[in-house]
Formats: C-alpha cells, sequence, structure tokens
C-alpha cells in the first residue's frame, strides 16, 4: 500500500480522564498491562503495509513521543518507511495552535506533499480498534470513493446520542451523515476513521481553511458527505470506544473473558517493550498462598495476595493479605499487607499503605463517578480510606 498515507490523530485533551491524562495524551496511557492505546491505531496500520504514518499532536506530547520514537516497534523506520511526529509549529506565515481537526489536518498538509498518496487514512489514535485496512482500501477502489467512512453496526441498546451516524443506500453509499444527533437515525456508527482520496482531502481542507468551525466531522463532512461520493465500510472487527473512563475501564475488562483475550491475542498487537526494560524482564511470581482469577498479569509482577479480576502491568507488586479486586494497576505500584482494593484504576508507581481500603465493591460495570482514579506517584497511606468516585491527585499523599 506505498500510493497510501495515514494521519493519526493522538492529541487532544481529555478532560473526562482526569489525573490519569494530567501529564500525557491519552493516547500514550497503558492498555491491557503493556500496551498503550496509540499501539492498536500504528499495528493495524502496519498490518496493512501503510509505511508512511504521520502521528498528528498537541497536548502534552513527551510521553507519547518517547513512547512511538520513530517507529521501529512497528517497523516504520528505514528506506520508504517512516512516522513522523507532527506537533504544532512556527512557520514563514502566521501559525497557531491546532483549533480542531480539520485545522490541525491542514497545517500538516505538507506530509501529503512529501509523499504524494493516492489516499490518505485519518484515524484517531486514542481508541482501540481492529481494522483490516487492505480490504477497505479494496472497497473504497471498487466503488470509486472520495471518501470511505468505516462504521460499525452497534446493538440498539448502545446506540446514543454520544456517535456519529450514517444511512446509506442498497449499495451502501452515504445519504447522510449526522454527529452526535439527538435522535437515533440507524445503527451504523462512524467510527471516525476515513480513508480519503488525497486531492479530496486537501481541497475539503483548503477550503474549510481559517474559518471558524474547524471540527472535520461536524463541521465538513455532516454538510458535504450527502453531496459527495462516500461510502460506508462496515467493518468486522473490534471497535473500543473510549470517550470516557468507563469506557476505557470496561473495554480493558472486556480482555478478561475469553472472547476479549482472544481477540487481544489475535491482533497481534506491535508495542515499544524498552519502557522500564519490559522487553528483558523476567517472569511473574505467584507465591504460595496467592489466589489469581481472571486476570491479566504481566511479567515482574510479584503476587502473594490476591487478584480478582483485574489487570496488572510490570512491576507490580502485591503482599500478603492484600486484595486488588476489578482493578486496573499500572507499572511499578505496590500494594501493602492488608490493602484492600476494588475498582481502582492506578497509575505507575503507586504505593498502596498497609490496610488501607480503596474503592469499594459493586455489581456490574461501574459509571465513571464509581470508579477510583489514582495519580501517578500518589502514597496512600496505612489504614487511609478512599472512597469511591475519588481521584487522587499525582504525587499526594492520602493519610
Amino acid at each position: 500500500m506505498n500510493n497510501t498515507v495515514a494521519l493519526v490523530l493522538a492529541g487532544g485533551r481529555i478532560g473526562q480522564y482526569g489525573v490519569l491524562t494530567q501529564n500525557r495524551a491519552k493516547g500514550a496511557l497503558t492498555f491491557a498491562g503493556h500496551f498503550r492505546v496509540i499501539d492498536f491505531a500504528l499495528s493495524c496500520l502496519r498490518r496493512a503495509q501503510i509505511e508512511q504514518i504521520g502521528i498528528i499532536i498537541q497536548y502534552l506530547p513527551s510521553s507519547l513521543i518517547e513512547h512511538v520514537g520513530v517507529g521501529i516497534p512497528w517497523d516504520l523506520n528505514g528506506y520508504g518507511r517512516s512516522l513522523k511526529i507532527m506537533p504544532p509549529f512556527v512557520g514563514v506565515e502566521k501559525t497557531e495552535w491546532y483549533k480542531g481537526t480539520a485545522d490541525a489536518l491542514y497545517q500538516n498538509l505538507n506530509f501529503l506533499d512529501d509523499s504524494n498518496p493516492e489516499d490518505v487514512i485519518v484515524m484517531s489514535g486514542e481508541h482501540v480498534v481492529d481494522v483490516d485496512f487492505q480490504d477497505a482500501l479494496h472497497a473504497h477502489h471498487d466503488q470509486k470513493a472520495d471518501v470511505t467512512f468505516i462504521v460499525k453496526e452497534m446493538p440498539a441498546d448502545r446506540c446514543s446520542s454520544r456517535f456519529g451516524y450514517v444511512t446509506t443506500d442498497d449499495a451502501d453509499r452515504i445519504e447522510r451523515f449526522v454527529e452526535k444527533p439527538a435522535t437515533i437515525p440507524s445503527q451504523l456508527v462512524s467510527t471516525g476513521i476515513y480513508i480519503f482520496k488525497a486531492a479530496v482531502l486537501r481541497k475539503l481542507l483548503q477550503q474549510q481553511a481559517g474559518g471558524p468551525d474547524q471540527n472535520l466531522a461536524k463541521d465538513i463532512l455532516e454538510k458535504l458527505a450527502p453531496s459527495m461520493k462516500c461510502y460506508a465500510y462496515r467493518m468486522p472487527g473490534e471497535w473500543g470506544y473510549m470517550e470516557t473512563i468507563a469506557d476505557f475501564f470496561s473495554t480493558q475488562m472486556f480482555c478478561l473473558t475469553n472472547e476479549g483475550f482472544e481477540r487481544l491475542q489475535r491482533w497481534e498487537v506491535l508495542t515499544n517493550l524498552d519502557f522500564r526494560g519490559v522487553g528483558f524482564a523476567a517472569a511473574s511470581k505467584i507465591c504460595d498462598g496467592a489466589t489469581v482469577t481472571s486476570s491479566l498479569i504481566s511479567p515482574s509482577c510479584h503476587i502473594e495476595g490476591t487478584v480478582e479480576r483485574s489487570i496488572l502491568s510490570p512491576g507490580v507488586i502485591v503482599k500478603k493479605g492484600a486484595v486488588v479486586r476489578d482493578s486496573i494497576i499500572m507499572h511499578d505500584c505496590v500494594v501493602e499487607t492488608g490493602a484492600q482494593l476494588s475498582h481502582v484504576v492506578s497509575d505507575r508507581d503507586v504505593h498502596f499503605g498497609m490496610n488501607s481500603r480503596v474503592g469499594e465493591d459493586r455489581e456490574g460495570m461501574p459509571e465513571s463517578e464509581h470508579l477510583v482514579l489514582v495519580g501517578k506517584a500518589a502514597r496512600i497511606g496505612d489504614k487511609a480510606t478512599v472512597t469511591a468516585g475519588t481521584q487522587v491527585p499525582v504525587r499526594s499523599v492520602v493519610k
């Protein structure tokens, strides 16, 4: 697919994630143990042999830059292959922070000048996706589409006003696209992933340039899709939309089911294993008397206590008598003797003191306001209590 390039939007500020995105972009968040959220987009593109990828970033980019580097883990470094980080920049003419997705793409049209592609994939790097881009591109070419919308048919009970929707004719040509409507027009959800003819994308962005409305979906495609040659490609693969922290939590918890774990293995997700030495880390140790059920345990963990329905990133220590239940615990956290964690999402390097109580048990999948979010390097003191729905600030101490 040397005539196709990809632009990955990965730099937005996500207020719903609270302390977890205080120092990083959402795409850099740890997912399912040792992956990062952006790994799923990059791995999909690499499987389709998309060899020219630009990542457009703005908000707190350092963690994301450190992770993706020059693309070596995805074999995107070498002759004819490249991964470029594209933050806002100062040029000869007046430039400024990205004002929206359309403006971010417009300010990086030089990426297309350098590679002169026939088609451009535009997608977010902030959701878990499994798209067969080779098949989608074949459909795009067969239909001679200006724009192909990657869509997912959703059960009626999962359709809500937070998604965009398309309606199509019998040949899947798009008759209407509406972003986040009050009334749901169909069950075909737009995933926010598009394949454009490069010339079409350039023209659309140039026409919108300088205006106050710079949302690609709402301000351009919603208005123009019916008059253009736009088609829907119905993706059979997974689309984990993670707008809220509850989405982030439930999407990872799905990986603990047999179906979810099989998908995670099948996707062959690539990641940067240099971070904190994960690539050469020792296996985890489950000690005598420990109990681990329905959980994902990454390398270098040391478990003496109880872990139930949880995901532990590399280097997590759970001491004797401690209980971690229905939680996501990132790199190098320590859960001391007698501590009890339930429905917790913890950033790295957090210390949970002896006999502390963090979160509470509850039936079913929690809403965002029921999860405890713990910022990086926080310290929960011995016998401290942190109630459901609390956010513990980065590097803070709870006594």
